[in-house]
């Protein structure tokens, strides 16, 4: 007798896992509007501990509440470092980007700031005498080391900082940029100051997304607070108040900030600066840790 072969048993195949699917259009959208969202509540919130003696404190000690506030403002970058720790756990400093940039870079962000700024003064002007458009409040009412510091460290760490990036991860670099213009132009609470400061938070994120630092969008939210502060102390010292300033002194510096602005956004102007030329892959959300 010849022993029957006993035919192997064949392995079970190996069933290839299916690939993830990405998240929808509305679901990255969503995604991105409650990151946005969370952004005013951990502003409010952060500050809390000091800020409320803060008011407390200002009616009996208007300069010791002054500086409580300022540093109630300062508690928002320790706790979106820690925010950022519970998202990302070892790849935190995504969210605090604090890479070096040439002094071409800063040079041209400071120039195209104070360029802007009588550009913005003449819609102030306008919305308020011909819209009749409530003024915008004193910002020197907070403090000038709020105004000048802390409001810049704070705001910046938390929109461009922590903001930016979660968004840009869950629903791309244009919501991103959008999103967080438009809660940080809300989170100011002047209906004359929404379109010039939306435009400028659009501005500072789309430094952050060129260059990958925050140093640039710090250096215009300080040049932008501190000229404001020099502008209304010399209004009181010179008592530029009622009646309004002459249109001709509104308009004229308006043409010449956007003649100069015009000029620096040339291509031969900004192509000059390296860390401003577009990059490979800039716009998609997988290539965030490689820029920032």
């Amino acid at each position: 007798m010849t022993e029957e072969a006993i035919p192997a048993v064949p392995a079970e195949e190996q069933v290839p896992a299916a690939p993830a699917e990405e998240p929808s259009r509305v679901n990255r959208a969503f995604a991105g509007v409650g990151v946005a969202v969370g952004l005013i509540i951990w502003g409010m919130v952060f500050p809390l501990p000091l800020a409320i003696p803060g008011w407390v404190l200002m009616k009996s000690h208007p300069r010791i509440g002054m500086f409580l506030g300022f540093l109630g403002l300062l508690l928002v970058v320790p706790g979106m470092a820690w925010k950022a720790k519970t998202v990302w756990k070892a790849d935190w400093r995504k969210a605090l980007p604090l890479v070096r940039v040439g002094p071409g870079v800063m040079v041209w962000t400071g120039l195209c700031i104070l360029a802007y700024i009588p550009v913005a003064l003449v819609w102030y002007e306008f919305a308020h005498r011909i819209l009749g458009l409530p003024e915008p409040l004193d910002p020197t009412s907070k403090g000038v080391l709020a105004l000048v510091l802390g409001a810049p460290l704070s705001e910046e760490f938390l929109f461009r900082g922590y903001g930016l990036a979660r968004i840009r991860e869950l629903a791309g670099d244009r919501r991103a940029l959008v999103y967080t213009a438009v809660i940080f132009a809300l989170v100011h609470g002047s209906l004359t100051r929404l379109p010039d400061v939306f435009i400028g938070g659009l501005f500072l994120g789309w430094l952050v997304l060129r260059t990958g630092s925050l140093w640039p969008p710090l250096l215009a939210h300080f040049t932008v607070n501190a000229t404001g502060y020099l502008q209304n102390l010399a209004f009181a010292e010179f008592h530029w108040g009622p009646p309004p300033l002459p249109w001709t002194w509104v308009i004229v510096p308006g043409l010449v900030g956007a003649v100069v602005l015009a000029v620096l956004w040339l291509p031969q102007v900004r192509g000059r600066i390296k860390e401003l030329a577009p990059r490979p892959g800039c716009g998609k959300p997988e290539t965030m840790e490689s820029q920032a």
